[in-house]
């Protein structure tokens, strides 16, 4: 027996618009309120101040990383797969970065030098 649900399952072609302007004034906002907490005193504003620098500094840094036109840009065709080594290889860079980061750089040479070379293409019509 199953039992009916509310939620929405999310399809895959699924379109999210992220709407610039609101994420740069969400940023606006937070850095502004990290900025009067400063000024403020008691014991809970250390934790507001903290909470409102970093939720600004991200979304700041998410508004720079949207496009302009609302197109997506390059960054949207990389692969779960590619996304999933990027992120483990910062993990693990992170947590030891004297050990890691001469292997990372060798494994970076070894794939820039020893992949095939590429096909020469046809000429373009125009």
């Amino acid at each position: 027996m199953t039992l009916p649900t509310t939620r929405r399952i999310a399809f895959v072609d699924q379109k999210v618009t992220i709407n610039r302007r609101l994420v740069g004034c969400l940023a606006l906002a937070f850095l502004v309120g990290a900025v009067v907490s400063f000024f403020r005193e008691g014991d809970s504003v250390n934790m507001w101040q903290s909470i409102c620098t970093r939720v600004g500094v991200v979304l700041g840094a998410l508004w720079l990383a949207l496009p302009k036109d609302g197109a997506l840009g390059k960054w949207a065709e990389v692969s779960m797969t590619k996304l999933l080594v990027i992120v483990l290889a910062l993990i693990v860079v992170v947590r030891a970065p004297q050990r890691y980061v001469p292997i990372l750089l060798a494994v970076a040479a070894a794939g820039r030098y020893l992949r095939p070379p590429e096909k020469p293409r046809p000429p373009r019509e125009f």
